[in-house]
This record gives structure tokens, C-alpha cells and sequence, in this order.
């Protein structure tokens, strides 16, 4: 009996070993003919595309941070036949602070290779991308002796004025050199970690 098992013993015992002397030919046989993908490859990418990428931006890219200070005053007063009435007026005097981002749509930049190791880069219309730390205080009021005829002024109006469509442009036009100089030094700043060799063109629109 005790015979018995022991030559059933041995028989799994080879089967096991001859089993797993298959599997690992097999396997060995496919990784050698190429099916199957290596855990680990390089993928080589030259210098050109390295710049390229490196320059592509997919978002609002923020140039200039500015501090900025106005002094802003209205007057209004009640009118009789499209003319002033005397001693009708109100005049509001409010100093506004706040420090402005202005910039690009990374998005919206061109990037062409223009020669031998030399690219041009089409730089789109400078935007008003947004603003922090506002800060509004009422510095000073005039009223009239009749002023209760006249509807008080609306700081909030006053406020809007700085930061609607006519003052940002007024902020783009003002800094304009100051925005080309610093695109240039930030895509510059860009490539010497990629390309120091490299040399850029800029074209603005």
C-alpha cells in the first residue's frame, strides 16, 4: 500500500515538473519572436518636437501683474429745460486699487519652425485675463444746498467703470511694450531649457 503511493507520488511529481518545463518554453518562445509588449520602451524625440511642445501652451498665460490706483469722480444734478439746476449737484470722489493680469491665450499662439534651429512664433491680441485685491474707498462727497432733488450717484456704477470693456482696453494699449517685452522673455526663458541653441522671431498681432 505504502508502495503504491509513493509511485503515485513520484508519477505527479514528474508530470508537475514536466508541465512547468513547457509553460516556460512556450513563454520564452513567444517574448523571443516579438508578441509580447516589453513592460518598459523608449520612445525618442528630437530636438525640434522637444521645442515645440515645450513652447505650446493650452491656457491663459499671465505676462504682467499690475498694481494699480485710480481716482474716480462723478457729478450729477437736477436738470429744468435740459439745463443745471444751481445748487442742485452731488459729486462723489472714490480712489479704486486693484492689481490687474494681463496676458495671452496660450492657446492661440502659433509656433512654426522658421529654418534651420530658429522658430516664429505668432503671438495673438493681448487680453485683460483678471484681477485680485480690489479695494474701493469713498474719499470725498459734494452736495448742494437743494442736492435731495438729485437721485444719489451709484458707487457701484463707478466702481464698474474701471474694469468694463473701455477701461481694459485702455490698460492693454497703455502696456503694450511692457506685454511684447515680457513675451519674449518668457518663451525665451522656455526654450534655454530645451534648446539653448535655438532662435525665435516674434510676430504680433
Amino acid at each position: 500500500m505504502l508502495g503504491k503511493k509513493l509511485k503515485y507520488g513520484l508519477i505527479g511529481l514528474l508530470l508537475g515538473i514536466l508541465i512547468s518545463g513547457i509553460t516556460f518554453f512556450a513563454i520564452s518562445h513567444k517574448v523571443a519572436n516579438g508578441s509580447n509588449t516589453p513592460a518598459t520602451h523608449t520612445v525618442k524625440t528630437d530636438k525640434d518636437s522637444l521645442t515645440v511642445k515645450s513652447l505650446s501652451k493650452e491656457k491663459q498665460i499671465v505676462l504682467v501683474n499690475l498694481g494699480l490706483s485710480e481716482i474716480l469722480n462723478e457729478e450729477k444734478s437736477s436738470q429744468l429745460f435740459g439745463k443745471n439746476i444751481v445748487g442742485t449737484s452731488r459729486k462723489k470722489f472714490i480712489q479704486a486699487s486693484f492689481d490687474a493680469k494681463l496676458g495671452i491665450d496660450g492657446k492661440d499662439v502659433d509656433i512654426a519652425k522658421d529654418g534651420k534651429n530658429s522658430y516664429l512664433i505668432t503671438v495673438p491680441k493681448f487680453i485683460f485675463i483678471g484681477y485680485n485685491n480690489p479695494n474701493f474707498k469713498l474719499l470725498d462727497e459734494h452736495n448742494g444746498v437743494f442736492s435731495s432733488f438729485t437721485s444719489d450717484i451709484n458707487e457701484s456704477d463707478m466702481i464698474n467703470k474701471v474694469l468694463n470693456g473701455k477701461s481694459k482696453k485702455k490698460y492693454l494699449t497703455k502696456y503694450n511694450d511692457l506685454l511684447r517685452q515680457s513675451t519674449k522673455e518668457f518663451y525665451r526663458g522656455i526654450v534655454q531649457n530645451t534648446n539653448p541653441d535655438a532662435k525665435l522671431s516674434f510676430k504680433f498681432e
